[in-house]
């Protein structure tokens, strides 16, 4: 590990076992990538709905792609700016890997379901929940002990908001109020600092690149990006001269796969190199150089990125078939949560008996009477199912011809 790294940075939230081969950075990676809550990604869905077609990606895919793109940042910023292995690889990898673990069955309007069913109890959001997997759900040892005990700057990493619930003003992205003492810890004292850390802003610049440019193969490959769905979108949309010739490059690959897949590839490579490394005046630049130092994205590169999130966005995402799935999805993860938890802070009802066991045995710990308890392991054990999954545990309860007495449930 570099000396760009300090104690503060590689402190663990918690006592655990030294590792006499692999950094502190090695380990919070590897707890991440053997965990359960990494495979499920495998079935959560990315664009299209897992499962449907080999080539489509999933959630799993995108965090490896995520991972690579982060650690391409890094070796770039090191080999032209820091001119030494400076910012760490590994860090920047696992914080990639971790960056979607919180996500809920079908994505984002499965997370705004699940923070509607939750407005009074604390809310859901997928950056916190990614937080408490990695701080309260992730087993290390055999003595129970909860938690992967991750380090400072690992935490930090995936803090991409730094609000509490019952602070937010109007926002949708926050931290669970539960999760003060984490904020604490980064912050290494009880005041909290805004803002991102430098291995969080790699991070977010290659979730952003990653899924502004494999939205659009993934929805080439569908059949929804295609010279005629461009031409109608850009009539209806303002756009600069600059976003014009953009759209003008695209539209021109389109007529080869191969030609179309080689001008994604070479855009990642320009928008991995369009960083560069700033330094910043933060409270915590004295402390860590995570903080000292920020990353800056090329003008330019960072409105073709933008062009075409914006294209992913109208074009695929707002597409009635996509919209009817997403409906679908938000209507099971609804029902489901009120047929299990009927009712309101003061007067509500838990349906005990249709739980898994393994969530009765949960159950044993908290206080049943508490709604707040009550609503959150509920919410929990449905963000944690998988868009395979989800719907499995829809029809067992709703379909009178599905299931079995020998179902594993």
């Amino acid at each position: 590990m570099s000396d760009f790294y300090h104690r503060f940075d590689t402190e663990t939230f918690g006592k655990r076992h030294k590792d006499r081969y692999r950094s502190v950075f090695q380990v919070d990676r590897d707890r991440i990538l053997y965990s359960g809550a990494f495979r499920r990604l495998q079935n959560k869905t990315q664009v299209f709905k897992s499962g449907a077609h080999d080539f489509y990606r999933t959630r799993l895919t995108h965090s490896l792609e995520v991972a690579q793109i982060g650690r391409s940042i890094v070796n770039y910023l090191n080999k032209t700016q820091f001119r030494s292995a400076a910012v760490d690889s590994d860090l920047v990898e696992g914080i990639c890997l971790a960056h979607d673990l919180g996500n809920p069955p079908y994505g984002h309007p499965g997370e705004a379901m699940l923070n509607e069913m939750m407005r009074d109890a604390g809310g859901f959001e997928g950056n916190a929940q990614t937080l408490k997997i990695i701080t309260e759900q992730l087993h290390e040892d055999p003595e129970g002990d909860q938690g992967m005990k991750p380090s400072r700057a690992f935490i930090d990493g995936i803090l991409k908001y730094k609000v509490l619930w019952s602070d937010r003003s109007g926002e949708n992205k926050f931290l669970y109020d539960s999760q003060k003492r984490y904020l604490d810890f980064v912050n290494g004292g009880s005041r909290h600092y805004d803002g991102r850390s430098l291995e969080c802003q790699i991070m977010n610049w290659a979730d952003d690149v990653a899924y502004s440019l494999h939205d659009l193969s993934d929805g080439y490959r569908a059949g929804f990006v295609t010279r005629k769905d461009i031409d109608r979108w850009s009539a209806e949309t303002p756009l600069g001269d600059q976003e014009v010739r953009h759209l003008e490059t695209v539209m021109a690959k389109l007529g080869h796969r191969e030609d179309f897949d080689r001008f994604l590839a070479s855009r990642t490579g320009k928008f991995i190199e369009g960083v560069r490394l700033v330094k910043r005046d933060h409270p915590l630049g004295t402390r860590s150089n995570r903080y000292r130092y920020g990353i800056a994205v090329d003008p330019e590169i960072k409105t073709e990125n933008t062009l075409y999130k914006r294209l992913a966005v109208d074009i695929i995402f707002r597409s009635p078939q996509l919209e009817q799935l997403e409906f679908k999805g938000r209507y099971i993860l609804k029902r489901l949560f009120e047929t299990c938890l009927q009712g309101n802070p003061d007067s509500f009802q838990l349906r005990t008996r249709i739980l898994p066991s393994s969530l009765r045995e949960k159950m044993k710990h908290i206080d049943i009477n508490d709604y707040t308890e009550v609503a959150r392991m509920i919410c929990d054990h449905f963000a944690e199912q998988t868009d395979i999954s989800l719907p499995k545990i829809y029809k067992r309860l709703f379909d009178p011809d599905y299931g079995t007495f020998y179902d594993l449930v």
